[in-house]
């Protein structure tokens, strides 16, 4: 358990942060509290503590200087500061002392004291790590990492390792490292037990006299990047050597996989693709990158692929690998290619048209011609109006009309603002005749669309 100790003048403000918390729930147990400087600092001398919740002002010794003389005497001791407002100036100077976190006692009587208590066990258990850490090495050839989805499943797998007197280490709140001399067929056996689809099990070799924390960094990092690019279905075991693990690789910025992913010629030559891809996979880019790049993509060919971008986040939600993203990568190919079909000069006009589809959709705002299209692709009127017809199924004015009409629907939708500010920024100037064109294609004119169709 980790040992609390809670400082506050205020008996009863005491006395009710104590009672409010269930430390029980955060591995925790208040081990002493009292109202003074000096009578915390003498019980930490002599029993001590492992995290104290301290308020910024009490009679004596007190704030900033108290803080200092805490860590002074305690370097392990992690604080937690109790504060009445948000005392911005005070708590940037506790920052810089090195406290855990900060908390207003207003909070703690309130539905969100959960979050912050895990992230406080989380950070204290990092920083526990850190200390244990500095300086050890690994003593084996080769250690086994197994890293679960979340803490709960983390909790039942911790729970199953001490019952059957498993020796384990925890890198992070869900990952356990294994010394080279427990059986790795038997940790298999217990992995499997779990959710393999979200969790792996890892050996990595050559790892002796390694420091732990440069292991655990260099797993954070290109480890993460190595196991979403070699996942394969159905497989939660892999193996790599630190040395491997600590090779620089060439990776790829969002924007060359933004690039990359929009040109023509990536859809349409599979060796171009294949290169893409193999860029697009190594790119360094967080969970939440990839998604918000990717929807760009499938939004760029939504055109020809027929997708519904609409169903788009739904439909990615669960990708956690590699190889899921590049099956919904092939999907959406093959819907293109299967739109596309044509000679070299029918794909270069088909790409032409795709910029000026794109183009339309960037500036709808403005007053965009028709001439203006054919000197941005170098085409005829009569080669840009057929090959638009044949891509889009509309002529360049019904299309343009559409994406405006489109847009003002979720301008309508997801804002207030009025119906002339609106027609404008879809780009048209004369509202008269936004409500015409409106009407004609939805059926209600702006206002009863709003109006039926608001939630």
């Amino acid at each position: 358990m980790i040992r609390v100790y809670v400082l506050d003048d205020e008996k009863l403000v005491r006395r009710g942060i104590i009672g409010l918390i269930d430390w029980e729930k955060y591995g925790m147990e208040v081990v002493g509290d009292s109202g003074s400087s000096e009578e915390a600092l003498a019980f930490l001398r002599e029993k001590g503590a492992d995290i104290l919740f301290s308020d910024l002002e009490m009679p004596g010794l007190s704030g900033i200087p108290f803080l200092q003389e805490a860590r002074r005497r305690f370097p392990r001791l992690q604080i937690v500061v109790l504060t009445m407002h948000q005392e911005f100036g005070l708590i940037q100077q506790a920052l810089r002392i090195g406290i855990l976190d900060y908390i207003t006692k207003a909070q703690i009587e309130e539905e969100n004291v959960t979050p912050f208590m895990m992230g406080v066990r989380k950070r204290y258990l990092e920083t526990e790590r850190h200390y244990l850490r500095q300086e050890r090495k690994i003593e084996t050839e080769t250690v086994y990492v197994w890293e679960l989805p979340d803490y709960a499943q983390a909790q039942d797998a911790a729970r199953e390792l001490v019952s059957q007197g498993t020796a384990h280490e925890l890198l992070n709140e869900v990952s356990f490292l294994f010394s080279g001399t427990v059986g790795f067929d038997r940790l298999k056996r217990m992995a499997g037990r779990f959710d393999t689809e979200r969790s792996a099990l890892l050996e990595i070799s050559q790892v002796r006299d390694v420091p732990y924390d440069r292991l655990e960094n260099v797993l954070q990092s290109e480890g993460k990047q190595r196991l979403f690019e070699d996942r394969k279905p159905g497989c939660y075991c892999y193996a790599y050597s630190y040395p491997e693990l600590q090779r620089e690789r060439e990776s790829s910025a969002k924007e060359e996989v933004m690039r990359l992913s929009l040109e023509m010629a990536f859809m349409a030559r599979d060796d171009c693709y294949e290169r893409g891809m193999e860029r697009i996979k190594s790119a360094v880019l967080s969970a939440e990158e990839r998604i918000a790049v990717f929807y760009h993509f499938n939004l760029h060919w939504s055109e020809f692929s027929g997708k519904d971008i609409s169903r788009y986040f739904q439909e990615t939600a669960h990708f956690l690998w590699w190889y899921q993203w590049r099956e919904w990568f092939d999907e959406v190919r093959g819907r293109v290619l299967r739109s596309v079909e044509g000679t070299d000069t029918e794909l270069a006009a088909m790409e032409e048209i795709h910029k000026a589809m794109n183009y339309i959709r960037e500036h709808m705002d403005k007053d965009i011609t028709l001439e203006e299209l054919l000197r941005f692709t170098g085409m005829s009127k009569s080669h840009f109006s057929r090959k638009f017809k044949k891509i889009t199924g509309k002529t360049f004015v019904t299309y343009l009309n559409d994406i405006r009409i489109e847009s003002a629907k979720k301008y309508l939708l997801e804002t207030k603002q009025p119906i002339y500010w609106i027609a404008r920024q879809v780009g048209y100037g004369d509202e008269k005749y936004f409500r015409r064109i409106f009407r004609e294609r939805i059926g209600d004119n702006p206002k009863q669309f709003r109006e039926n169709n608001q939630k």
